[in-house]
């Protein structure tokens, strides 16, 4: 059976680097700009003033002349912030050598200088510190974390615009405080946090409001519709986009400047796209052509060659895709885009080998990967994989087609169990920072009010013991608010890292097999008698595999589900401990078997335990599935028991497997630090089991030790009480 072509397959990217690139340009070109309105007239006052004045007006006029002809001019912005900094340090004014600095770092980042930029910025915030001024802070730290954001350092961005925003909050500078809301925003939207990323981003919009800037309610609203885009809420994203555009035209009409609108077309042509109306995405993307031509943006045009090559590849002209992907190709090369490149070899192949020249097509989908594998993107993976196995499907080639399934599979649980550049719990932390630093923010305002006012009734010594003893009682009943805020926080956070890594395990470990499992039996449905006996006999053992870990999953999270709303009760009973480890070894057998593990036991069978029989089965049986999962093929597993100081028993489970180092043995029974580990032969894990297995020797009046060594082996020691 000829496997039907889909009306529409090409996959559209995630928000990628020249996305980053241009939101990062546009706030330092427009969101952080003097603020005054730009134009030649602007210039040439400026540069008269340059000309005619001297000392400290003379500094001031270049600065602000190297912050307009920037975008033009990068040299000669160069040349007027150098003069102001030697000139401010003569005047020993630090004020403007602070400034100075700052423009300084400005450029640099223009240049693409980033080391340079960073040095020049962190001398500039050396001095804010100095000065206690907090306006220029704001500004300064937020070039900083913008630095280090294209520099890959994400963590260390986000950590230092929540520091930029508490500055901007004490200094009431709301223009950059919208400029660093919506950067975090966008960081959140990239990492999956939409719901974050929304709370940011209109975050960004009401501070913008708050001083009527226009341009920043356009912006927001373009990144509303991209995080809506992302959630595949395509009306949603439509309207945003619409609001927008309709701002950057009216902007437009005013200074001639077309980038709003570009990237407001574009998006639009790519909603489009995704939704399968093919002529529209093309208007919009050459629109989007049009404006990038006029001024010359070769991001831009590379960009809207790849994306008028996508949409010429939906619509199955090849030949012209083909054009459009080498067109695209050129320029990334002469900009030296190298993340953008993938992207352009992936299609530029396809278009290839639709159009019958399969060998350099699979050549260039082979590039592709190869160097998006080199870039570490692992989400570009993942779409040529996807492409490959529609490309293999549609030539019959079953067996590189179920090859590819698997590589997208891999990928996908790599990413599902941690593989983005920011894990979840990490940008919950930086999301309790900020708003800590908020609070804090909002005290150190009230303590300098505070402050002042004391100052002003100093002369009256009254007033002046009065405003002590209350600010001493206001401090004391901070002091005893917040430390009892902190408890309550701790056991708030505790709660919610259990609460988040159970959600998390959910979507990271029981999406990937269940989904796996729906493709492959997809495929198995549509192509049945196309697949040999060997083929079918490896896609059931896919199946068998993907049905085995989802149950296990299920076992151990809906156990542990009912521990923790403590459905699950204490019932103890009189037992052969010997009965219970059998039991666990027989329920394990076709692993032990399929892994040719022997498991030996040295156990006595006259001891009898008190304890939940329920409990102590499924300690037991995660504990030995644990050994076999991490036990090399061939290996074998002791297990020993014994009577330990006459009211307990000692059951050790021996493995000569791969061990766990010693960073991890303290993370084990922490659901907020619970990790997955794959076994020796790429079997999954929760995270969850030993979890369970700490909660319930403890409902049994028991201890739980383990101890292990990197590649060598572990030894988990369990007491239980004895039967009196």
């Amino acid at each position: 059976m000829a496997h039907q072509k889909p009306t529409f397959i090409c996959k559209m990217p995630s928000a990628g680097t020249w996305q980053i690139v241009l939101l990062v340009t546009f706030l330092f070109s427009t969101v952080l700009s003097s603020g005054k309105n730009s134009g030649d007239y602007k210039i040439d006052s400026l540069q008269q003033e340059v000309n005619s004045s001297t000392g400290v007006r003379r500094i001031t006029s270049q600065l602000e002349l190297a912050i307009l002809v920037l975008e033009t001019d990068t040299d000669k912005a160069l040349d007027l912030a150098n003069s102001a900094l030697l000139q401010s340090k003569k005047e020993k004014d630090k004020s403007l050598e602070m400034q100075s600095y700052n423009v300084l770092g400005r450029i640099y980042f223009k240049k693409t200088d980033k080391a340079h930029s960073l040095l020049y910025l962190d001398s500039a915030l050396q001095i804010s510190n100095d000065l206690n001024e907090n306006w220029y802070k704001g500004e300064i730290l937020f070039r900083i974390g913008t630095n280090k954001h294209q520099m890959g350092e994400k963590l260390a961005a986000l950590e230092t615009f929540s520091a930029s925003v508490q500055a901007c909050l004490l200094s009431e500078n709301f223009k950059v405080l919208g400029a660093v809301y919506s950067m975090m925003g966008t960081i959140f939207r990239i990492n999956g946090l939409y719901d974050r990323a929304i709370e940011y981003i209109i975050k960004s919009k009401l501070n913008y409001e708050k001083v009527n800037y226009t341009e920043g309610s356009a912006w927001t609203a373009y990144l509303l519709g991209r995080t809506y885009f992302d959630l595949k809420l395509y009306e949603q994203a439509l309207i945003y986009f619409n609001e927008s555009l309709e701002i950057y035209k009216k902007l437009a009409e005013f200074d001639g400047v077309q980038n709003g609108v570009a990237i407001c077309y574009e998006q639009i042509g790519m909603l489009k796209l995704e939704t399968g109306l093919l002529e529209e995405a093309r208007q919009n993307i050459n629109r989007t052509l049009k404006i990038y031509t006029d001024n010359n943006s070769k991001l831009g045009l590379s960009n809207v060659y790849t994306n008028l090559g996508i949409i010429e590849y939906s619509s199955e002209n090849y030949v012209l895709a083909e054009e459009y992907f080498r067109t695209s190709l050129e320029i990334k090369e002469e900009t030296r885009n190298i993340l953008g490149m993938p992207r352009v070899y992936e299609y530029l192949g396809l278009s290839q080998i639709k159009n019958g020249n399969k060998t350099e097509g699979f050549k260039n989908v082979q590039l592709a990967l190869d160097m998006a594998l080199k870039n570490n993107q692992k989400k570009v993976e993942y779409d040529i994989y996807s492409q490959l196995s529609e490309i293999y499907l549609s030539l019959n080639d079953l067996k590189n087609a179920v090859v590819s399934q698997k590589k997208q599979i891999e990928i996908q649980k790599l990413l599902l169990s941690g593989g983005a550049s920011i894990k979840t719990e990490q940008l919950q932390a930086i999301y309790e920072i900020e708003e800590k630093n908020n609070q804090i923010a909002q005290l150190e305002k009230q303590n300098e009010i505070n402050a002042l006012t004391i100052k002003q009734n100093n002369t009256i010594r009254l007033f002046m013991i009065i405003g002590i003893v209350l600010a001493l009682f206001t401090a004391a009943l901070i002091y005893w608010l917040n430390t009892k805020l902190r408890l309550k926080n701790k056991e708030l956070n505790e709660t919610n890292a259990a609460k988040d890594k159970f959600f998390a395990i959910i979507s990271h470990d029981l999406r990937g097999p269940t989904g796996a499992l729906a493709g492959v039996l997809k495929h198995l449905n549509l192509s049945f008698d196309e697949f040999s006996n060997e083929e079918l006999k490896e896609v059931m053992v896919t199946l068998h595999n993907s049905a085995e870990n989802v149950s296990n999953l299920l076992e151990n999270l809906l156990v542990w589900a009912q521990s923790q709303v403590q459905n699950i009760t204490y019932n103890p009973t009189h037992i052969a401990l010997n009965e219970l480890i059998i039991s666990a070894k027989e329920g394990l057998q076709p692993q032990t078997e399929d892994k040719e593990i022997k498991i030996q036991l040295q156990t006595d069978d006259s001891i009898i335990v008190s304890v939940d029989q329920n409990m102590v089965q499924t300690i037991f049986r995660n504990i030995l599935s644990n050994a076999i999962k991490f036990s090399y093929r061939g290996g074998k597993i002791n297990i020993t028991t014994e009577i330990r100081d006459k009211s307990m028993a000692l059951i050790q489970i021996i493995d000569e497997g791969v061990g766990i180092d010693k960073n991890n043995l303290s993370k084990l029974f922490d659901i907020a630090k619970a990790h997955h580990t794959q076994g020796t032969e790429n079997e999954q894990s929760t995270g969850l089991g030993l979890i369970l297995v700490k909660e319930f020797v403890e409902k049994n009046q028991g201890t739980l030790s383990i101890k292990s060594e990197k590649d060598k082996g572990t030894i988990v020691s369990i007491a239980l009480p004895l039967a009196i």
